[in-house]
């Protein structure tokens, strides 16, 4: 499917009024269904629906494991996608009570209950970044967003691991970039442990509630992070990077884990 659409517009400048074609971004309601029972409707891009479905399930608490998983039918026209279990999918009771309209994009749902960080553990990990990795994997990550390019109007997510980008991922919501990687991991089997993931948008809370869950170690941004977030991410163990512009960058928690590789030797903080 067609991710962005062409459209007549009127750019005006300083100098000039002119007519143009320009390219926008497609946004889709997009519903999940388990069994055929409809489970929730996101706002989304038309790009990697089978990941984010499992995705949302997963970041969700609802599957643990893609041995569960029979089918994933996509509708014709990207409206739906039916995860088909094995088993009958039991929704906690008061799931949906515990609702909180989270900070996404796009009208995003995301059903995040503050008690589900009782069931996380705080993330162990021996890793150890590299300023120079950092920036290489940040302008690496830039060089892949051709739609933001093109149209302005799309985040991205990566995982990475010490080397490279491995899963790259893009929507209008910054947790459905999150989600489409989750799901590409699980049902092709890519651990994310001791790996990294990289973020176009804010880091809020509750997407650092999905990487916890996936015991991701590090997230790193071009933009901020919140004080929840700051907050959640010391106590789990999780380092936060954002601000990564240039050779610039900001440490917010767990900065062992970053060392300077420069000629002046090997520095830890």
């Amino acid at each position: 499917m067609d991710k962005t659409k062409e459209l007549d517009i009127v750019r005006i400048s300083s100098e000039t009024i002119d007519t143009k074609k320009d390219l926008v971004i497609r946004e889709i309601p997009f519903s999940i269904l388990v069994n055929g029972k409809e489970i929730v409707t996101l706002l989304c891009s038309p790009d990697k629906l089978n990941y984010l479905a499992v995705g949302f399930l997963l970041s969700e608490g609802l599957i643990k494991s893609a041995s569960i998983i029979k089918s994933i039918t996509i509708g014709k026209d990207g409206n739906y996608a039916d995860v088909e279990l094995d088993e009958n999918l039991q929704i906690p009771q008061g799931f949906f009570q515990k609702r909180i309209i989270s900070s996404g994009c796009g009208r995003g749902a995301y059903f995040y209950n503050p008690d589900d960080i009782k069931d996380c553990n705080p993330v162990a990990s021996d890793i150890r970044l590299s300023y120079n990795l950092i920036f290489d994997l940040m302008k690496e990550f830039q060089e892949k967003s051709d739609l933001f390019k093109k149209t302005g109007g799309i985040h991205s997510s990566a995982l990475c691991n010490q080397n490279k980008i491995e899963i790259f991922a893009e929507d209008i919501g910054r947790h459905n970039t999150v989600d489409k990687i989750f799901g590409e991991c699980l049902l092709n089997h890519v651990s994310t442990e001791n790996k990294i993931i990289l973020t176009s948008g804010r880091i809020s809370s509750e997407i650092l509630v999905k990487i916890i869950k996936r015991k991701i170690p590090v997230i790193i941004s071009r933009a901020a992070p919140t004080d929840l977030a700051v907050g959640l991410a010391e106590k789990m163990g999780v380092t936060v990077i954002g601000f990564v512009r240039g050779k610039r960058m900001n440490i917010y928690t767990q900065k062992f884990r970053i060392v300077e590789v420069e000629h002046y030797g090997k520095k830890d903080f």
